[in-house]
């Protein structure tokens, strides 16, 4: 074990302990949790937390790192690969007869998504309910969040749609089935030993646990908001849930189901969360470490300069390249998570010439929790664009840079908008925004508004019409002389290119490809248009950063250090390209009680 990674390690045992002191009903036969596995998310950006699951008899640990599908045998053997799923995997569940892992996959667009069975001892996968599905049930494609009873002779998930959740009970057969509840928005729904179903409702912003689902929500939480999935004792006595502590972080938390003292088991620095219990009483919980600052290297490769020591990602640089903003906050919290996209996400920005890494934003550009992020310069200095959600929208801002106190909104009809980027003769933004088919079918396309940079003034944004191309348009930058943009694209899952497009239309010209499970992982123009940055593995496994020339030929790794990168951006000189570097972990432990 590493040095470092055995501190960790003992950090959270000595804080579950002091936690488990700290309360009046600590319960002595408590032990110190015990690290079972970590799984490294591939970016901070369109990810939400790797899936993961215990098995009942406690022997097998499952969990996922991007669209890779890992057991880890807990009783000292290996950890091995199930194999690539073809789409984002997003939830995993045992079967209780511990030979089976259900697994939740859905494409990058959301045209298809379904559940699979692995059979782990040999890899094996087929569609869940592959033949005699009812036609009285709902489609399989649209439940979500399933789990098996412990007698696994049904699974309960939730179906959403516009007008609320219904929890379902469906035989394992899948021949027939029940609706268990039916309300605004439940999630997460469990089977207890006893043989109900507990589920999650979150009615007015605030979270409740309603046991038996079908029934109103339970009044012996003393006031908690559980948060997750909730778990039982092997006998259904007790429960085991997520709720958040003084300061908004999830803390593990277990109590005599019907009402009694609570015990507080573990909590860390970040959200611990997510229970699973095994057939001897076990409990494995997972704890999140989040991290993202600023770091820049020379053009061409070499040192590198760490720019911030506090919570910031995608960077961007000033015109006269002294100064460089990012989006700041505590993103990534469960508390935060299930607000979004009124989320703790701001934009600040640094002086860059001196006092580095610096510890907190030199000044803050706006601070309103609607998600506010990408910003950038135009190149008189005047102005800022920027993504914001404010007021409900998904959209393109517009601020004067000495007041930001009026946003206001330039483009229209956004859905998980990118970010802008102003034209270098100031007279274009460009950016990409998804739209939706009648399916809920995703497409990125990219659009230009164009502008004034000396009054403001904007006119309705224009599609940049792209043919037939099949593929998601993602971050676009600019060409030094504004007439094209070049952008990334996802072309299957691990699969990325660069492209370039007149910014009037046309069909994309494709100059380079390489393989990458970082999908929104930015690109930057070089300020001379000779290279183009991006982000792909390196050598040594880490996300790296990566120049190739525009218009294509050898690319060349500029980093080489072993941390994560996403988020390229050249200064004004091009002498600098900043980026953002990002730990994103799901830590499982084990505590027995």
């Amino acid at each position: 074990m590493a040095v470092a990674r055995a501190r960790r390690v003992f950090a959270a045992a000595v804080v579950s302990s002091a936690a488990c002191l700290a309360t009046a009903t600590c319960d002595s036969s408590v032990r110190e949790p015990v690290h079972l596995a970590t799984a490294h998310q591939m970016g901070p950006v369109a990810y939400r937390d790797p899936a993961g699951a215990v098995s009942p008899d406690g022997r097998l640990l499952a969990y996922t790192q991007g669209r890779e599908v890992l057991v880890t045998d807990l009783n000292g053997g290996e950890t091995r690969s199930l194999g690539l799923a073809p789409s984002q995997v997003r939830y995993v569940t045992w079967h209780p007869d511990s030979r089976r892992l259900l697994v939740h996959e859905r494409s990058f667009d959301r045209r298809r998504q379904g559940w699979f069975v692995y059979d782990v001892a040999s890899g094996a996968k087929e569609a869940l309910w592959a033949n005699g599905y009812s036609a009285a049930l709902p489609p399989r494609d649209a439940l979500l969040e399933l789990a098996w009873a412990p007698d696994g002779a049904s699974v309960v998930g939730v179906v959403r749609g516009s007008g609320g959740s219904r929890v379902w009970r469906i035989g394992a057969p899948g021949d027939s089935g029940e609706i268990v509840a039916d309300a605004g928005r439940l999630f997460y729904p469990v089977v207890s030993p006893t043989g109900e179903v507990a589920c999650i409702e979150r009615e007015l912003g605030v979270q409740h646990l309603r046991y038996p689902c079908r029934e109103d929500p339970v009044t012996w939480l003393d006031g908690h908001e559980p948060y997750g999935r909730v778990a039982f004792s092997p006998d259904g006595s007790d429960i085991y849930y997520a709720a958040p502590g003084g300061d908004g972080v999830l803390e593990l938390w277990g109590r005599p189901v019907g009402g009694g003292p609570a015990e507080r088991l573990a909590t860390d620095e970040r959200d611990v969360y997510g229970p699973g219990v095994t057939t001897d009483g076990g409990i494995v919980y997972r704890s999140q470490y989040y991290m993202v600052t600023l770091s820049a290297v020379p053009a061409g490769g070499g040192e590198v300069t760490r720019i911030t020591a506090f919570q910031s990602e995608t960077p961007t640089w000033s015109p006269a390249g002294d100064e460089i903003s990012f989006t700041f906050g505590r993103w990534r919290v469960a508390t935060d998570d299930v607000n979004y996209p009124d989320i703790d996400q701001h934009i600040g920005i640094v002086d860059a010439s001196s006092g580095l890494p610096k510890t907190a934003p030199d000044r803050v550009v706006r601070s309103s929790y609607s998600e506010d992020q990408g910003m950038h310069w135009s190149p008189n200095g005047r102005w800022i664009a920027y993504h914001s959600h404010i007021d409900d929208t998904d959209d393109i801002y517009l601020i004067p840079v000495d007041d930001p106190s009026s946003p206001r909104l330039i483009s229209e009809h956004g859905h998980e908008t990118g970010w802008p980027r102003w034209s270098p003769d100031g007279r274009w933004i460009s950016f990409p925004s998804y739209t939706r088919d009648a399916a809920g079918a995703r497409k990125s396309f990219l659009h230009v508004i164009p502008v004034n940079q000396e009054t403001g003034e904007t006119r309705s944004q224009q599609i940049v019409h792209m043919g037939d191309f099949p593929h998601d348009a993602l971050q676009a930058e600019w060409t030094p002389g504004s007439g094209a943009l070049v952008f990334e694209a996802a072309e299957g899952a691990g699969n990325k290119a660069l492209y370039v497009v007149e910014r009037s239309g046309g069909t994309p010209e494709r100059f380079h490809e390489w393989n990458s499970d970082q999908v929104h992982s930015g690109i930057s123009v070089s300020p001379d248009g000779a290279w183009v940055a991006y982000i792909g593995p390196g050598r040594d496994g880490f996300f790296q950063v990566h120049r190739v020339p525009f218009g294509g030929g050898p690319s060349e790794q500029l980093t080489t250090d072993p941390t994560q990168k996403t988020q390229p951006a050249y200064d004004p000189t091009g002498r600098m390209l900043a980026y953002t570097v990002f730990s994103y972990e799901s830590r499982f432990w084990r505590l027995r009680r």
